[in-house]
């Protein structure tokens, strides 16, 4: 009886010693910035960041608990999770972050549904233009709106690589010639062409994708739409003739006026462009005012870049200029902005080249802002801090060796 009582007690024994060995006393922890990632449908990457207390060496891993998903421990101080874009349903995983000193953490990943669109497509329009007719040929005011991606050109008509939606509005309101915006309403797409308030004609709303010469890639006519304008936002319902339907937005300033955006910009713009062939053109002093005109044209591969300034050397281009007043008589250290003339453009600009001419997809004039000239021997350097006519920040700098032209008559 006592052995067994004795063996009885060396089991207990052995069972208080495991038990003791595989109890863990974490002396380290993982903090977490944060304990939830949450991503859209179309998936992407966040880091969150982590810190070890009192940590004992060593690296912490990541393991996922889902295939759509990876996550990977970057500088033992924060994870990476990735997610791939959901064809499906929303769902969710958790990633676990293990330390051998410390207790595992997680963090839970949610990403949303991928909810398929009603539209066939949706676009969200870079530039609002248009004019503002008034009553000119219509007893209902009527704005003519143009929504592009890139602009119109100066007479309304699509550049190259632009897509358009065109809408001939009416609406009774009497705007501001000064200052003509659309006015909010419910606008409905009119067949019979009645001219009506709250009406778009069918005889001038349409839509158009051109190709990189110009040319219609594809156009279209409208077999039902409607347009909702609220203060700063246009959205409109398009089905084509084709049977497509296309969801058309725009948000920000909703004004017509005759004249149109110039630059295919829509975000700020910086480049640094070594080894161009520039050429320096002395045009001569033709208001006869001692002010010189200088013509300068720089290229690298489609890179063109035209500068027209004025100065009192005959010898030099360089200087600091800032943007010519129009309408005032100092040219004196002043570059001429980008404008078009008769022969194209004329002024100051960047524009991209195609098969070595200018097709008008790609550029942006010089409005307000400074230029300098550098000239060092037969190099020149132009160094630009301009916005152009949509108010993106033209910057950057343009160098190479120069050749100097005399064309004065």
């Amino acid at each position: 009886m006592k052995r067994i009582f004795s063996f009885l007690m060396l089991l207990a024994l052995i069972a208080v010693a495991c038990e003791k060995e595989t109890t863990t006393d974490y002396q380290s922890a993982i903090k977490l910035d944060k304990t939830t990632a949450e991503f859209g449908r179309s998936g992407g990457s966040e880091s969150i960041k982590f810190t070890i207390e009192n940590s004992k060496g060593g690296n912490v891993t990541a393991e996922e608990s889902a295939e759509w998903m990876e996550a990977v421990v970057e500088f033992n101080s924060e994870v990476v999770i990735t997610v791939a874009k959901n064809e499906g349903e929303a769902r969710e995983a958790v990633v676990t972050l293990k330390y051998e000193y410390a207790k595992e953490v997680t963090i839970t990943v949610t990403q949303e549904a991928n909810n398929a669109s009603q539209y066939d497509v949706e676009f969200v329009a870079n530039r609002f233009e248009g004019i503002y007719f008034g009553t000119e040929y219509s007893a209902t005011p009527n704005y003519y709106v143009i929504l592009s991606d890139i602009g119109a050109k100066t007479d309304g008509s699509p550049k190259a690589n632009g897509t358009y939606y065109f809408f001939d509005m009416y609406h009774s309101t009497v705007a501001d010639e000064e200052l003509p915006i659309l006015p909010n309403g419910d606008y409905k797409y009119d067949s019979t062409n009645s001219c009506a308030n709250l009406t778009f004609s069918e005889e001038g709303s349409w839509y158009a994708v051109m190709d990189a010469n110009g040319e219609y890639a594809k156009s279209g006519e409208f077999k039902t739409a409607s347009v909702a304008v609220t203060d700063g936002r246009f959205e409109a319902i398009v089905e084509l003739s084709t049977g497509e339907v296309h969801k058309v937005v725009f948000e920000g300033k909703l004004q017509t006026t005759i004249g149109h955006v110039l630059s295919t910009f829509v975000e700020d713009v910086e480049f640094a462009v070594e080894g161009a062939t520039i050429t320096a053109s002395l045009l001569g002093d033709s208001d006869s005012d001692g002010q010189q005109n200088w013509f300068i044209e720089a290229k690298k591969g489609d890179d063109l870049f035209m500068v027209d300034v004025f100065n009192a050397s005959v010898e030099s281009c360089a200087g600091l200029y800032q943007m010519m007043d129009i309408e005032g008589v100092d040219f004196a250290n002043r570059y001429l902005p980008g404008l078009i003339g008769e022969d194209g453009l004329v002024g100051s600009w960047y524009a991209k080249l195609s098969g070595g001419t200018i097709k008008g997809d790609v550029m942006a004039p010089m409005g307000e802002g400074a230029i300098r000239i550098v000239v060092e021997g037969d190099s020149l350097t132009i160094e630009y801090g301009c916005k152009d006519d949509a108010g993106n920040n033209i910057t950057g700098s343009v160098s190479g060796t120069v050749t100097v032209k005399d064309l004065r008559e």
